[in-house]
């Protein structure tokens, strides 16, 4: 243990290290097998996972699906000694047995024994695996097949003999997780890793350095990282990366991303926001605090990189060297680092707290009122109290977008209406009772990881539910603010287009329409038969 530096250690981590994916082995432990055991934490999956291992009959078949990196392979080859007199395992099912059979003919094959020997079958498979075994398997285990597509298309995880876990259903962010913050798993790999106490070899060894004076930067990134305020930082900013840039987020992957904050060339504020190797850091480029421009944000930066008196400054900067954390040299460019440092630090207690006067200029209010609106839904239960923060996002921000998003061709059109088309230089209008549709949202509201259904209804007409993901929040409230969405916003704006079709189809039955010619307007009304004409000739 006294031979390993805290770098080393932290190499257990990293994607390119042996230990990044778990395989069945007879070779001796080492160190390093402590430290990469004792950072593990059983995820929710495993404890049902275990459930489902304890209780396998002869003939039944489990799968543990997800994606590379998820870490079936850890959970697999902790079960395997336990239970591998009694089941039979296929851990990864990408491998075939033969140098000329192909993974699919593997599982053809792996499941023609399951046949002959009733043994229970425990198989690891990649979700995309899975869907190419139901498309390609060989016709003789069709009913299996069977069972795998209504899976995959129906989320049917318990059928005859067959049962399937899937990490999707085990979301590492939540906007209701219990631990305070977006993610409780983060947070526990992050307080496991840094914890100071005896029982911790990380901390022991982080210690020894900086005893020996050795490896600073580390060190310091290290116990900054022990700091909660900072995890929620980081969490905040991995979670805004799931959610905007879509990104799937592995074990492996966040191990992989600890490993780059740590060891990087930087301190852990800058190797958060200056890219990198790692694929999620890559993502948390258009996070980076310096690019954000307010009135304080660019005074500072003046005064900064011109190197102007500044006292307090001076002070936070001393209070800083407690943390490790040293400037020294030129300023050129490095208002920018200290900006990222202030954003990490935006909820610590540092020096004379210099970097909170910046607190409002970092504040996540988009994420903040998305997760509220998310909450919202969840929360449903018909009450006035509930109906009526409900109706607030509805009224003032959903439908007022819709209108002013369909209608942006037509800005002569009237409030509640809606265009359906224009010819030549007549622009036909329907007026539009769309409200939001309370009962379907206490009914049919189904909780999802990362995006919420919003329900609307023309008159009495329910519609088919709205999918809102970050991205098109965020539309929607730029919409409301003036915002002309264009091809940047493709995503997006597919959502909200597939919305105003549905309204339009349902509009153009409606029995009164409004015609806009110039200055002039129309009215037309149909009733028993007849049709009135009102307006301007």
């Amino acid at each position: 243990m006294s031979s390993v530096t805290l770098r080393k250690a932290l190499g257990v981590l990293a994607k390119s290290s042996p230990f990044s994916v778990k395989t069945t082995t007879e070779r001796p432990r080492d160190i390093y097998d402590d430290l990469k055991d004792y950072l593990y934490i059983k995820p929710d999956i495993e404890l049902d996972f275990e459930r489902v291992l304890s209780s396998l009959q002869p003939g039944e078949c489990v799968f543990l699906c997800g994606s590379s990196g998820d870490g079936k392979s850890e959970i697999l080859s902790r079960s395997y000694e336990r239970y591998k007199q009694r089941y039979h395992f296929h851990l990864d099912a990408t491998h075939s047995f033969a140098p000329h059979q192909s993974a699919i003919e593997a599982l053809d094959e792996l499941f023609d024994k399951r046949a002959e020997d009733n043994r229970p079958l425990v198989v690891g498979i990649n979700i995309g695996m899975l869907a190419n075994y139901a498309k390609e398997g060989h016709a003789r285990h069709i009913e299996l097949r069977s069972v795998i597509e209504r899976f995959l298309e129906e989320g049917i995880r318990s059928e005859g003999q067959y049962r399937f876990l899937d990490f999707e259903a085990y979301p590492k962010f939540r906007f209701n997780d219990e631990s305070e913050c977006y993610s409780g798993f983060v947070r526990q790999l992050c307080q496991r890793l840094t914890e100071p106490s005896g029982e911790n070899p990380f901390h022991e060894i982080a210690t020894k350095d900086e005893l020996r004076e050795q490896d600073e930067r580390l060190t310091a990134n290290f116990r900054l990282l022990g700091n909660p305020r900072v995890q929620d930082a980081i969490i905040t900013t991995l979670f805004k990366t799931r959610l905007i840039k879509d990104q799937f987020i592995t074990t492996r992957a966040l191990l992989d991303f600890l490993h780059q904050l740590l060891t990087g060339e930087f301190f852990l504020y800058d190797n958060l926001f200056l890219g990198g190797s790692n694929e999620l850091s890559q993502k948390m480029l258009e996070f980076d605090p310096a690019l954000i421009h307010t009135q304080s944000i660019d005074q500072f930066i003046l005064r900064y990189e011109l190197s102007l008196p500044d006292p307090e400054l001076d002070e936070f900067m001393a209070g800083l060297s407690k943390l490790g954390i040293r400037y020294d040299g030129s300023r050129d460019g490095q208002a920018a680092s200290m900006l990222r440092l202030f954003y990490l630090l935006k909820k610590c207690e540092v020096g004379n707290n210099y970097h909170h006067q910046f607190g409002a200029d970092f504040e996540e209010l988009l994420l903040e009122r998305y997760a509220s609106v998310w909450l919202m839904h969840g929360e449903y239960d018909g009450t006035p109290e509930k109906q009526a923060a409900l109706r607030n996002f509805y009224m003032k921000e959903l439908i007022p977008a819709i209108f002013t998003y369909a209608n942006r061709h037509a800005t002569e059109l009237g409030k509640r209406e809606l265009l359906l088309g224009q010819f030549g230089r007549c622009k036909v209008a329907a007026p539009l009772d769309l409200k939001v549709d309370f009962k379907s949202i206490h009914n049919l509201h189904v909780e999802k990881h990362d995006s919420f259904s919003a329900y609307l209804k023309v008159g009495e007409q329910a519609l088919r539910p709205m999918e809102i993901g970050l991205n098109l929040f965020e539309l929607i409230t730029k919409i409301n603010s003036g915002y002309r969405p264009n091809k940047y916003d493709k995503n997006a704006i597919i959502l909200l287009d597939e919305m105003v079709e549905q309204i339009r189809t349902v509009a153009k039955d409606s029995t009164s329409l409004k015609y806009y010619e110039g200055a002039k307007v129309y009215r037309l009304e149909q009733d028993d038969g007849m049709i009135t004409v009102e307006g301007a000739f």
